[in-house]
């Protein structure tokens, strides 16, 4: 990466990207690294004010676009998450958190219910896309793809995150990997104690995520291994 690119990170939820956040703020100014978590129109109106800053980093559950706003260059990272494992680790997350705005709504709901909501399908997709409609086909999956391709300089993945890790220190010259896990869901259960028909369900309606992981898994290996040649 460029001295001058602005880093950014998309951070996608119950994909470590917390204990990712955490790492990304010992190795940048914590005065030119900026998070961003709201929603649209407060978002919009806070990169605008971004742009009149020195702008470093930015971090934040946004989709893909941000770079858009400024006229410097810019790289993104983020992390992915098996499908299956991330819907549930977000279900139980937003109900093990009493002041999280999802909470009472996702209480009154069972875990079919609430991944059988569109919104909560291929998430993965719709956010390095950057599509936010109703519907997802496979032409933002190929979307997704080409903006990783031509955007991101390191995708990397919760299953593998030591090695994605690697991957970041050597791309942006970071001091310090070191971490504690932060974020972490409790009261979770592994996905074999789930009824084997809800895991089916999960992964029919998270086709396109479950695609968008394995291409990017297949990525990831091989930026390790131009490293260990």
């Amino acid at each position: 990466m460029k001295n001058k690119e602005i880093l950014i990170h998309l951070h996608m939820p119950k994909t470590a990207g917390t204990t990712l956040k955490y790492i990304i703020g010992k190795n940048i100014d914590r005065n030119s690294n900026f998070h961003v978590y709201k929603a649209d129109p407060e978002r919009d109106a806070i990169l605008k004010q971004l742009t009149k800053k020195n702008v470093a980093c930015i971090q934040g559950h946004f989709p893909f676009g941000v770079h858009h706003y400024f006229s410097s260059p810019s790289t993104y990272i983020t992390m992915l998450r098996e499908p299956a494992e991330r819907i549930i680790s977000e279900y139980y997350f937003i109900r093990s958190i009493r002041t999280h705005d999802q909470f009472e709504k996702v209480m009154n709901m069972s875990l079919e219910e609430y991944h059988n909501q569109n919104e909560h399908m291929n998430l993965q997709t719709r956010l390095i896309s950057g599509y936010l409609g109703d519907q997802l086909t496979t032409a933002h999956l190929e979307q997704a793809k080409q903006h990783i391709e031509n955007y991101f300089s390191v995708v990397g993945l919760t299953e593998m995150f030591d090695q994605s890790l690697y991957l970041m220190k050597k791309f942006f010259n970071w001091q310090t990997i070191d971490y504690r896990k932060q974020n972490i869901t409790k009261n979770k259960p592994q996905i074999h104690q789930l009824p084997k028909k809800t895991i089916e369900s999960i992964k029919e309606n998270n086709q396109l995520d479950n695609e968008l992981y394995h291409f990017s898994k297949l990525r990831l290996l091989k930026q390790l291994n131009s490293f260990f040649r």
